[in-house]
């Protein structure tokens, strides 16, 4: 099978997966491995605007699915992801974390502020700064999800949760940190699979 075919064939096995087989575990390789894809996901600027907490003990799970309004999804996963990212005011060109994660880039800090500086300016102007830094985490969830059916692993992305329930779950000053989105991953108990349902390519897909 072709790179092509394996990665489409990944695409329309995959479906929100909403009740876990909780007597099926996930191995150490596995999660390794659906944390290694949300890691190498490119993101605005090459920020890694996110931070991820996995949890994977019956406690942390049951007290996340409760910052999640009880969803079953949530409750008997294998493996829950959070994404969080940085308030808005960590984004400044001026500040310690752009500053740290710009300089690692080709031609240094200046190279990259010089680049940057523009488009913080245009988010800050828009009141856009969070929103975008939300929007990041929804790239490594999509990246984690469809590497995961690759592998024959089940997952399902969560909108629904309380952010302060969710935070303090964590740990983490609501002050300063987000929940982008929550992942959730095993193996599905098949109750809720069906024919993956999608309009047509030509319904969706206009050449301009």
């Amino acid at each position: 099978m072709s790179g092509r075919d394996f990665f489409l064939d990944a695409m329309r096995r995959r479906y929100a997966c909403k009740k876990f087989d909780a007597e099926r575990q996930l191995s150490d390789a596995d999660v390794e491995y659906i944390l290694e894809c949300a890691r190498l996901t490119p993101s605005s600027f090459g920020l890694e605007h996110w931070q991820l907490y996995a949890a994977r003990t019956s406690r942390k799970i049951a007290d996340l699915c409760g910052s999640c309004f009880g969803q079953e999804a949530v409750g008997t996963a294998a493996l829950v992801v959070v994404a969080v990212c940085r308030r808005g005011a960590a984004y400044s060109p001026d500040g310690d974390f752009v500053r740290e994660r710009g300089s690692r880039f080709p031609g240094g800090l200046s190279v990259f502020l010089a680049d940057y500086r523009g488009y913080w300016e245009f988010l800050e102007r828009e009141g856009l700064v969070d929103h975008w830094a939300r929007s990041q985490c929804y790239l490594a969830c999509a990246n984690m999800m469809t590497g995961a059916a690759a592998a024959g692993i089940d997952s399902c992305a969560i909108e629904g949760f309380d952010n302060g329930a969710t935070l303090s779950v964590l740990g983490l000053d609501p002050a300063s940190w987000e929940t982008g989105i929550i992942t959730v991953f095993g193996h599905g108990d098949n109750a809720g699979q069906r024919e993956k349902i999608r309009m047509p390519y030509g319904a969706l897909v206009q050449y301009v």
